[in-house]
Protein backbone atom coordinates (compact mmCIF):
# COMPACT_ATOMS: atom_id res chain seq x y z
CA UNK A 1 0.00 0.00 0.00
CA UNK A 2 1.77 3.03 -1.41
CA UNK A 3 0.10 6.48 -0.58
CA UNK A 4 0.93 9.06 -2.68
CA UNK A 5 3.01 11.92 -1.17
CA UNK A 6 3.77 14.82 -3.70
CA UNK A 7 6.29 17.64 -3.59
CA UNK A 8 4.57 21.13 -2.75
CA UNK A 9 5.01 24.23 -4.85
CA UNK A 10 7.45 26.90 -3.60
CA UNK A 11 4.75 28.99 -3.22
CA UNK A 12 2.85 28.40 0.50
CA UNK A 13 -0.25 30.19 -0.50
CA UNK A 14 -3.34 28.56 -1.40
CA UNK A 15 -3.37 26.91 -4.85
CA UNK A 16 -6.62 26.74 -6.87
CA UNK A 17 -7.50 23.03 -7.66
CA UNK A 18 -7.74 22.36 -11.24
CA UNK A 19 -10.43 20.36 -12.94
CA UNK A 20 -9.20 20.00 -16.22
CA UNK A 21 -9.23 16.49 -16.59
CA UNK A 22 -12.17 15.83 -14.29
CA UNK A 23 -14.88 17.42 -17.51
CA UNK A 24 -18.10 16.50 -14.81
CA UNK A 25 -16.80 19.96 -13.16
CA UNK A 26 -17.18 22.78 -15.16
CA UNK A 27 -15.47 25.12 -13.14
CA UNK A 28 -12.51 26.10 -11.80
CA UNK A 29 -11.70 27.21 -8.29
CA UNK A 30 -10.51 30.59 -7.57
CA UNK A 31 -8.13 31.65 -5.24
CA UNK A 32 -9.23 32.12 -1.96
CA UNK A 33 -13.03 31.58 -3.21
CA UNK A 34 -15.35 29.36 -1.07
CA UNK A 35 -16.14 26.16 -3.04
CA UNK A 36 -18.91 23.92 -1.45
CA UNK A 37 -17.58 21.13 -4.37
CA UNK A 38 -14.10 21.56 -3.59
CA UNK A 39 -12.88 18.01 -3.15
CA UNK A 40 -12.01 17.01 0.17
CA UNK A 41 -9.00 14.70 0.60
CA UNK A 42 -8.21 11.80 2.79
CA UNK A 43 -4.67 12.55 4.44
CA UNK A 44 -4.46 10.37 7.03
CA UNK A 45 -6.19 7.28 8.63
CA UNK A 46 -5.64 5.15 11.80
CA UNK A 47 -8.35 2.31 13.26
CA UNK A 48 -8.11 -0.09 16.56
CA UNK A 49 -11.02 -2.73 14.98
CA UNK A 50 -11.31 -6.52 16.12
CA UNK A 51 -9.77 -9.13 15.24
CA UNK A 52 -6.55 -7.62 16.30
CA UNK A 53 -6.87 -5.02 13.18
CA UNK A 54 -5.05 -2.54 15.24
CA UNK A 55 -3.96 -0.61 12.12
CA UNK A 56 -4.61 0.07 8.41
CA UNK A 57 -1.91 -2.39 7.26
CA UNK A 58 -3.13 -5.13 9.79
CA UNK A 59 -6.85 -4.26 8.96
CA UNK A 60 -6.35 -4.32 5.35
CA UNK A 61 -4.00 -7.71 5.66
CA UNK A 62 -7.89 -9.27 7.75
CA UNK A 63 -9.66 -8.26 4.97
CA UNK A 64 -7.88 -9.87 1.74
CA UNK A 65 -7.76 -13.31 4.14
CA UNK A 66 -11.18 -12.99 5.04
CA UNK A 67 -11.19 -13.16 8.59
CA UNK A 68 -13.57 -12.37 10.96
CA UNK A 69 -13.04 -10.97 14.66
CA UNK A 70 -16.04 -12.48 16.22
CA UNK A 71 -15.46 -13.59 19.68
CA UNK A 72 -16.84 -13.66 23.31
CA UNK A 73 -17.30 -11.17 25.69
CA UNK A 74 -13.85 -10.33 27.05
CA UNK A 75 -13.80 -11.32 30.82
CA UNK A 76 -12.43 -8.13 31.14
CA UNK A 77 -15.97 -6.63 30.18
CA UNK A 78 -18.22 -8.55 32.36
CA UNK A 79 -18.63 -11.96 32.87
CA UNK A 80 -21.24 -13.04 30.18
CA UNK A 81 -22.30 -16.16 32.06
CA UNK A 82 -24.16 -14.12 34.94
CA UNK A 83 -26.24 -12.74 32.28
CA UNK A 84 -26.92 -15.11 29.28
CA UNK A 85 -29.89 -17.13 28.88
CA UNK A 86 -30.79 -18.47 25.29
CA UNK A 87 -34.03 -17.57 25.46
CA UNK A 88 -33.54 -14.01 26.49
CA UNK A 89 -36.97 -13.95 27.92
CA UNK A 90 -35.09 -13.36 31.60
CA UNK A 91 -35.32 -9.96 33.47
CA UNK A 92 -31.57 -8.42 32.60
CA UNK A 93 -30.63 -11.19 30.20
CA UNK A 94 -29.20 -11.39 27.23
CA UNK A 95 -29.39 -14.52 24.63
CA UNK A 96 -25.79 -14.06 22.63
CA UNK A 97 -22.72 -14.82 23.97
CA UNK A 98 -20.53 -12.33 22.07
CA UNK A 99 -19.91 -9.67 19.42
CA UNK A 100 -16.50 -8.28 17.79
CA UNK A 101 -14.17 -7.28 20.62
CA UNK A 102 -10.43 -5.32 20.27
CA UNK A 103 -8.39 -7.81 21.55
CA UNK A 104 -6.06 -5.44 23.84
CA UNK A 105 -6.62 -4.17 27.15
CA UNK A 106 -8.74 -1.49 25.93
CA UNK A 107 -7.48 0.74 29.93
CA UNK A 108 -4.27 0.76 28.51
CA UNK A 109 -3.39 4.25 28.21
CA UNK A 110 0.22 6.35 28.36
CA UNK A 111 -1.43 9.80 29.89
CA UNK A 112 2.14 11.09 30.24
CA UNK A 113 2.52 11.02 26.62
CA UNK A 114 -0.27 13.47 26.23
CA UNK A 115 0.24 15.67 29.37
CA UNK A 116 -2.37 13.73 31.51
CA UNK A 117 -1.84 13.62 35.46
CA UNK A 118 -2.43 9.99 36.78
CA UNK A 119 -5.29 11.05 38.89
CA UNK A 120 -7.36 12.46 35.94
CA UNK A 121 -6.69 9.57 33.76
CA UNK A 122 -7.77 7.39 36.11
CA UNK A 123 -11.49 8.13 35.36
CA UNK A 124 -11.31 8.61 32.00
CA UNK A 125 -13.57 7.13 29.97
CA UNK A 126 -11.57 4.42 27.89
CA UNK A 127 -13.00 5.77 24.60
CA UNK A 128 -11.16 9.26 25.50
CA UNK A 129 -7.98 7.48 26.10
CA UNK A 130 -8.33 5.13 22.62
CA UNK A 131 -9.15 8.41 20.72
CA UNK A 132 -5.96 9.63 21.55
CA UNK A 133 -3.93 7.24 20.65
CA UNK A 134 -5.56 6.15 17.56
CA UNK A 135 -6.08 10.65 16.58
CA UNK A 136 -1.87 11.14 17.61
CA UNK A 137 -1.24 7.67 14.59
CA UNK A 138 -4.19 9.44 11.99
CA UNK A 139 -1.52 12.58 12.12
CA UNK A 140 1.43 10.50 12.16
CA UNK A 141 0.38 8.79 8.90
CA UNK A 142 -0.53 12.06 7.29
CA UNK A 143 3.25 13.00 8.06
CA UNK A 144 1.71 15.60 10.15
CA UNK A 145 4.08 17.59 12.76
CA UNK A 146 1.95 17.74 15.89
CA UNK A 147 4.05 20.79 16.71
CA UNK A 148 2.51 22.49 13.09
CA UNK A 149 -0.93 21.51 14.42
CA UNK A 150 -0.61 22.90 17.48
CA UNK A 151 -2.21 26.60 16.92
CA UNK A 152 -4.01 25.50 13.88
CA UNK A 153 -7.56 25.79 12.85
CA UNK A 154 -8.28 22.20 13.10
CA UNK A 155 -11.49 21.10 13.49
CA UNK A 156 -12.34 17.71 15.46
CA UNK A 157 -15.89 15.88 14.72
CA UNK A 158 -16.32 13.08 17.31
CA UNK A 159 -19.46 10.44 16.67
CA UNK A 160 -20.36 8.86 19.95
CA UNK A 161 -23.55 5.97 20.96
CA UNK A 162 -22.59 4.05 23.96
CA UNK A 163 -23.08 5.57 27.29
CA UNK A 164 -21.40 2.71 29.40
CA UNK A 165 -19.38 4.91 30.59
CA UNK A 166 -21.30 6.85 32.37
CA UNK A 167 -23.51 3.88 33.38
CA UNK A 168 -20.76 2.37 34.96
CA UNK A 169 -19.31 6.11 37.14
CA UNK A 170 -22.74 7.11 38.69
CA UNK A 171 -23.88 3.69 39.83
CA UNK A 172 -21.91 4.91 43.72
CA UNK A 173 -22.62 8.88 43.82
CA UNK A 174 -20.88 8.80 47.01
CA UNK A 175 -17.84 8.06 45.00
CA UNK A 176 -17.72 10.80 42.36
CA UNK A 177 -14.42 12.93 41.71
CA UNK A 178 -13.86 16.49 40.55
CA UNK A 179 -12.15 14.60 37.92
CA UNK A 180 -15.34 12.40 36.82
CA UNK A 181 -17.39 14.53 34.69
CA UNK A 182 -14.47 15.28 32.45
CA UNK A 183 -13.85 11.94 32.70
CA UNK A 184 -17.44 10.45 31.30
CA UNK A 185 -18.73 13.71 29.81
CA UNK A 186 -19.56 12.51 25.85
CA UNK A 187 -19.02 16.01 24.92
CA UNK A 188 -15.21 15.69 26.33
CA UNK A 189 -14.87 13.11 23.38
CA UNK A 190 -13.85 15.88 21.12
CA UNK A 191 -12.68 18.43 23.36
CA UNK A 192 -10.54 16.08 25.06
CA UNK A 193 -8.91 15.83 21.38
CA UNK A 194 -8.96 19.63 20.19
CA UNK A 195 -7.33 20.04 24.33
CA UNK A 196 -4.59 17.74 23.98
CA UNK A 197 -3.34 18.82 20.59
CA UNK A 198 -4.19 22.46 20.88
CA UNK A 199 -6.50 22.51 17.26
CA UNK A 200 -8.30 25.76 17.52
CA UNK A 201 -11.12 24.79 14.86
CA UNK A 202 -14.93 23.28 15.39
CA UNK A 203 -15.24 21.07 18.41
CA UNK A 204 -18.18 18.94 18.05
CA UNK A 205 -19.34 15.29 19.20
CA UNK A 206 -22.39 14.38 17.56
CA UNK A 207 -24.84 10.98 17.87
CA UNK A 208 -26.90 9.96 15.42
CA UNK A 209 -26.02 6.12 16.83
CA UNK A 210 -25.35 4.29 13.57
CA UNK A 211 -24.42 6.78 11.45
CA UNK A 212 -22.58 9.37 13.89
CA UNK A 213 -18.94 9.11 12.13
CA UNK A 214 -20.69 9.79 8.74
CA UNK A 215 -22.58 12.77 9.94
CA UNK A 216 -19.85 14.07 10.99
CA UNK A 217 -18.06 13.43 8.01
CA UNK A 218 -20.40 15.27 6.46
CA UNK A 219 -20.01 18.35 8.84
CA UNK A 220 -16.26 18.03 8.46
CA UNK A 221 -16.77 18.24 5.05
CA UNK A 222 -19.14 21.21 4.51
CA UNK A 223 -16.59 22.83 7.24
CA UNK A 224 -13.29 22.82 5.22
CA UNK A 225 -15.51 23.82 2.05
CA UNK A 226 -17.33 26.81 4.23
CA UNK A 227 -13.93 27.91 5.37
CA UNK A 228 -14.56 26.85 9.11
CA UNK A 229 -11.87 25.35 9.53
CA UNK A 230 -8.68 24.18 7.56
CA UNK A 231 -8.15 20.98 8.52
CA UNK A 232 -10.31 18.64 10.23
CA UNK A 233 -10.27 15.39 12.39
CA UNK A 234 -12.93 12.85 11.90
CA UNK A 235 -13.24 10.19 14.50
CA UNK A 236 -15.33 7.96 16.38
CA UNK A 237 -14.94 5.44 19.45
CA UNK A 238 -17.14 2.17 20.26
CA UNK A 239 -16.05 -0.01 23.07
CA UNK A 240 -18.85 -2.04 24.99
CA UNK A 241 -17.67 -2.00 28.39
CA UNK A 242 -21.16 -2.75 30.48
CA UNK A 243 -24.28 -4.74 30.29
CA UNK A 244 -26.84 -2.15 30.38
CA UNK A 245 -26.53 -1.07 27.23
CA UNK A 246 -25.97 -4.28 25.25
CA UNK A 247 -29.94 -5.80 26.84
CA UNK A 248 -31.51 -2.20 25.45
CA UNK A 249 -30.53 -2.75 22.52
CA UNK A 250 -31.01 -6.81 22.40
CA UNK A 251 -34.56 -5.61 23.77
CA UNK A 252 -35.14 -3.61 20.35
CA UNK A 253 -34.84 -6.74 18.89
CA UNK A 254 -31.90 -5.65 15.70
CA UNK A 255 -29.40 -8.35 17.51
CA UNK A 256 -28.05 -11.31 16.45
CA UNK A 257 -28.32 -14.56 18.50
CA UNK A 258 -25.12 -16.05 16.61
CA UNK A 259 -23.33 -12.35 17.58
CA UNK A 260 -22.64 -12.18 14.22
CA UNK A 261 -23.54 -10.08 11.30
CA UNK A 262 -24.85 -12.62 8.34
CA UNK A 263 -24.75 -9.64 5.99
CA UNK A 264 -26.81 -9.89 3.05
CA UNK A 265 -27.38 -13.81 3.78
CA UNK A 266 -30.72 -15.88 4.57
CA UNK A 267 -29.14 -16.88 8.09
CA UNK A 268 -29.61 -13.11 8.86
CA UNK A 269 -30.61 -12.75 12.32
CA UNK A 270 -29.54 -9.19 13.46
CA UNK A 271 -26.13 -7.75 13.78
CA UNK A 272 -22.97 -8.74 16.44
CA UNK A 273 -21.92 -5.37 18.39
CA UNK A 274 -18.61 -4.28 18.14
CA UNK A 275 -15.88 -2.35 19.23
CA UNK A 276 -14.23 0.44 16.99
CA UNK A 277 -11.97 3.24 17.27
CA UNK A 278 -11.05 5.34 14.11
CA UNK A 279 -9.89 8.44 12.87
CA UNK A 280 -9.52 9.96 9.58
CA UNK A 281 -7.57 13.42 8.55
CA UNK A 282 -9.29 15.47 5.82
CA UNK A 283 -8.04 18.71 4.28
CA UNK A 284 -9.48 20.62 0.75
CA UNK A 285 -7.97 18.44 -1.79
CA UNK A 286 -5.82 22.16 -3.26
CA UNK A 287 -4.55 22.36 0.21
CA UNK A 288 -3.35 18.93 0.54
CA UNK A 289 -1.73 19.11 -3.04
CA UNK A 290 -0.20 22.24 -1.94
CA UNK A 291 1.27 21.12 1.49
CA UNK A 292 2.44 17.67 -0.33
CA UNK A 293 0.37 15.34 1.58
CA UNK A 294 -0.21 11.64 0.99
CA UNK A 295 -3.54 11.43 -0.53
CA UNK A 296 -5.39 8.48 0.37
CA UNK A 297 -8.38 8.96 -1.23
CA UNK A 298 -10.70 11.81 -2.20
CA UNK A 299 -14.33 12.61 -0.91
CA UNK A 300 -16.15 13.98 -3.80
CA UNK A 301 -19.62 14.44 -2.38
CA UNK A 302 -21.37 13.53 0.72
CA UNK A 303 -25.37 14.04 2.02
CA UNK A 304 -27.37 13.64 5.02
CA UNK A 305 -31.49 13.28 5.49
CA UNK A 306 -33.43 11.73 8.05
CA UNK A 307 -36.87 9.16 7.11
CA UNK A 308 -39.47 11.70 8.53
CA UNK A 309 -42.49 10.18 9.97
CA UNK A 310 -43.21 6.68 9.21
CA UNK A 311 -44.81 3.72 10.56
CA UNK A 312 -42.32 3.53 13.12
CA UNK A 313 -39.35 5.63 14.32
CA UNK A 314 -36.91 2.51 13.73
CA UNK A 315 -38.57 1.67 10.67
CA UNK A 316 -36.06 2.12 7.81
CA UNK A 317 -37.22 3.61 4.72
CA UNK A 318 -35.98 2.49 0.81
CA UNK A 319 -37.34 5.93 -0.26
CA UNK A 320 -35.25 8.64 1.98
CA UNK A 321 -32.03 5.95 1.93
CA UNK A 322 -32.68 6.54 -2.21
CA UNK A 323 -33.30 10.22 -1.37
CA UNK A 324 -29.89 10.62 0.41
CA UNK A 325 -27.93 8.63 -2.33
CA UNK A 326 -29.15 11.21 -5.05
CA UNK A 327 -28.87 14.21 -3.28
CA UNK A 328 -24.91 13.51 -2.52
CA UNK A 329 -24.96 13.14 -6.41
CA UNK A 330 -26.68 16.05 -6.93
CA UNK A 331 -24.60 18.30 -4.82
CA UNK A 332 -21.41 16.69 -6.57
CA UNK A 333 -22.54 16.70 -10.05
CA UNK A 334 -21.72 13.92 -10.75
CA UNK A 335 -22.81 10.62 -13.32
CA UNK A 336 -24.51 7.99 -11.35
CA UNK A 337 -23.42 5.05 -13.48
CA UNK A 338 -20.01 5.88 -13.26
CA UNK A 339 -20.18 4.08 -9.49
CA UNK A 340 -18.59 0.41 -9.35
CA UNK A 341 -18.86 -0.41 -5.79
CA UNK A 342 -20.89 0.56 -2.84
CA UNK A 343 -19.92 0.16 0.73
CA UNK A 344 -23.20 -1.30 2.13
CA UNK A 345 -24.34 -0.30 6.12
CA UNK A 346 -25.25 -3.98 5.53
CA UNK A 347 -25.44 -4.73 9.33
CA UNK A 348 -27.17 -8.67 8.54
CA UNK A 349 -30.67 -7.75 9.77
CA UNK A 350 -33.39 -9.78 7.85
CA UNK A 351 -35.83 -6.06 7.31
CA UNK A 352 -32.87 -3.61 7.11
CA UNK A 353 -30.98 -5.74 4.44
CA UNK A 354 -33.57 -5.76 1.74
CA UNK A 355 -34.24 -2.44 2.01
CA UNK A 356 -31.00 -1.10 1.72
CA UNK A 357 -30.50 -3.39 -1.34
CA UNK A 358 -33.80 -2.06 -2.50
CA UNK A 359 -32.86 1.72 -2.17
CA UNK A 360 -29.39 1.31 -3.83
CA UNK A 361 -30.85 -0.52 -6.96
CA UNK A 362 -33.45 2.33 -7.13
CA UNK A 363 -30.78 4.72 -7.57
CA UNK A 364 -27.71 2.32 -9.96
CA UNK A 365 -29.81 0.09 -11.68
CA UNK A 366 -29.21 0.40 -15.01
CA UNK A 367 -29.64 -2.32 -17.83
CA UNK A 368 -26.72 -1.21 -19.87
CA UNK A 369 -24.05 -1.45 -17.32
CA UNK A 370 -22.86 -4.38 -15.27
CA UNK A 371 -24.33 -5.24 -12.20
CA UNK A 372 -23.03 -2.69 -9.37
CA UNK A 373 -20.93 -4.74 -6.88
CA UNK A 374 -21.79 -4.41 -3.12
CA UNK A 375 -20.54 -5.58 0.12
CA UNK A 376 -20.31 -4.97 4.08
CA UNK A 377 -17.37 -4.44 6.37
CA UNK A 378 -19.49 -6.05 9.26
CA UNK A 379 -18.61 -9.66 7.99
CA UNK A 380 -15.49 -9.16 9.29
CA UNK A 381 -15.22 -6.41 12.09
CA UNK A 382 -19.47 -6.73 13.49
CA UNK A 383 -20.87 -3.58 13.68
CA UNK A 384 -19.15 -0.88 16.04
CA UNK A 385 -22.20 1.43 15.54
CA UNK A 386 -21.36 5.10 16.14
CA UNK A 387 -17.54 4.27 14.13
CA UNK A 388 -19.14 1.81 12.06
CA UNK A 389 -18.75 4.28 9.26
CA UNK A 390 -15.12 5.59 9.62
CA UNK A 391 -14.36 1.19 8.89
CA UNK A 392 -16.32 1.84 5.57
CA UNK A 393 -14.47 4.56 4.65
CA UNK A 394 -11.14 3.00 6.13
CA UNK A 395 -12.11 -0.31 4.03
CA UNK A 396 -12.87 1.66 0.40
CA UNK A 397 -9.89 4.29 0.78
CA UNK A 398 -7.38 0.69 0.82
CA UNK A 399 -9.51 -0.92 -1.65
CA UNK A 400 -8.80 1.82 -3.94
CA UNK A 401 -5.42 2.19 -3.50
CA UNK A 402 -4.90 -1.55 -4.21
CA UNK A 403 -7.27 -1.57 -6.84
CA UNK A 404 -8.66 -4.48 -5.41
CA UNK A 405 -12.30 -5.24 -3.75
CA UNK A 406 -12.48 -7.94 -0.44
CA UNK A 407 -14.74 -10.43 -0.37
CA UNK A 408 -17.90 -10.07 2.33
CA UNK A 409 -17.10 -13.09 4.03
CA UNK A 410 -19.83 -15.47 5.35
CA UNK A 411 -22.49 -15.47 3.04
CA UNK A 412 -23.73 -19.29 2.06
CA UNK A 413 -27.27 -18.25 0.82
CA UNK A 414 -28.22 -14.55 -0.11
CA UNK A 415 -31.32 -13.54 1.64
CA UNK A 416 -34.28 -14.60 -0.43
CA UNK A 417 -35.71 -11.20 -0.07
CA UNK A 418 -33.12 -9.56 -1.54
CA UNK A 419 -33.45 -9.61 -6.04
CA UNK A 420 -30.11 -9.13 -7.05
CA UNK A 421 -30.27 -9.93 -10.67
CA UNK A 422 -33.80 -8.58 -10.83
CA UNK A 423 -32.05 -5.48 -9.07
CA UNK A 424 -28.93 -5.40 -10.71
CA UNK A 425 -26.79 -5.69 -8.32
CA UNK A 426 -24.09 -8.29 -6.98
CA UNK A 427 -22.50 -9.08 -3.49
CA UNK A 428 -18.71 -9.36 -3.55
CA UNK A 429 -18.09 -12.62 -1.98
CA UNK A 430 -14.73 -13.29 -3.30
CA UNK A 431 -12.35 -11.30 -3.71
CA UNK A 432 -11.65 -9.49 -6.98
CA UNK A 433 -9.59 -6.62 -8.74
CA UNK A 434 -11.28 -3.10 -9.35
CA UNK A 435 -11.38 -2.94 -12.77
CA UNK A 436 -12.87 -0.07 -14.42
CA UNK A 437 -13.30 1.65 -18.56
CA UNK A 438 -12.39 4.46 -16.62
CA UNK A 439 -9.53 5.70 -14.77
CA UNK A 440 -11.76 6.98 -11.80
CA UNK A 441 -12.22 4.38 -9.19
CA UNK A 442 -15.85 5.52 -7.68
CA UNK A 443 -17.67 4.56 -4.34
CA UNK A 444 -20.37 5.21 -2.73
CA UNK A 445 -20.61 4.62 1.10
CA UNK A 446 -24.10 3.75 2.85
CA UNK A 447 -24.71 5.07 6.69
CA UNK A 448 -28.04 4.77 8.24
CA UNK A 449 -29.33 5.65 12.52
CA UNK A 450 -31.71 3.63 13.92
CA UNK A 451 -33.85 6.79 14.56
CA UNK A 452 -34.08 7.26 10.81
CA UNK A 453 -30.23 9.60 9.95
CA UNK A 454 -29.49 8.60 6.86
CA UNK A 455 -25.95 9.28 5.09
CA UNK A 456 -23.87 9.07 1.79
CA UNK A 457 -20.27 9.68 0.70
CA UNK A 458 -19.15 9.69 -3.06
CA UNK A 459 -14.88 8.75 -2.84
CA UNK A 460 -12.53 8.28 -5.24
CA UNK A 461 -9.15 6.99 -6.35
CA UNK A 462 -6.41 9.81 -5.60
CA UNK A 463 -4.79 9.20 -9.26
CA UNK A 464 -7.01 11.30 -11.31
CA UNK A 465 -6.99 14.34 -8.92
CA UNK A 466 -3.14 14.65 -8.80
CA UNK A 467 -1.37 17.15 -11.11
CA UNK A 468 -0.02 16.01 -14.27
CA UNK A 469 3.50 17.31 -12.98
CA UNK A 470 3.19 15.75 -9.55
CA UNK A 471 6.41 14.28 -7.69
CA UNK A 472 5.39 10.74 -6.72
CA UNK A 473 7.74 9.84 -3.61
CA UNK A 474 5.40 6.91 -2.40
CA UNK A 475 5.59 6.09 0.98
CA UNK A 476 4.33 3.28 2.64
CA UNK A 477 1.95 4.46 5.83
CA UNK A 478 0.64 1.47 8.01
Amino acid sequence: MAPHRISPPPSQDRVPYSYDYLPEVTSSVTSGAQNLTEPIAIVGLACRLPGEASSGSKFWDMLVNGRSGQCDFPETRFNVDGFYKASGDLAGSINMRGGYFIQDDIRDFENSFFGINNVEATYMDPQQRKLLEVVYECFESAGAPIEKLSGSNTGCYVGNFIIDYPIMQTRDIDGMHRYGMVGMGSTILSNRISHAFNLNGPSVVLDTACSSSMYCLHAACTALQTGDCDGAIVAAANLIQGIEQQVGVMKAGVLSKTSTCHSFDASADGYGRADGVGALYLKRLSDAIRDGDPIRSVIRGSAVNANGKTQGITLPSAEYQEKVIRKAYTKAGLNIDDTTYVECHGTGTPVGDPIEVDAVSRVFNNPRRAPLCVGSVKTNVGHSEAASAIASVIKVTMAMENNYIPPTIGISQINPKIKLAEKGIEVVSKGRTWSTTKKILRAGVNSFGYGGANGHAILENANPHLPYNYSAASKAIP
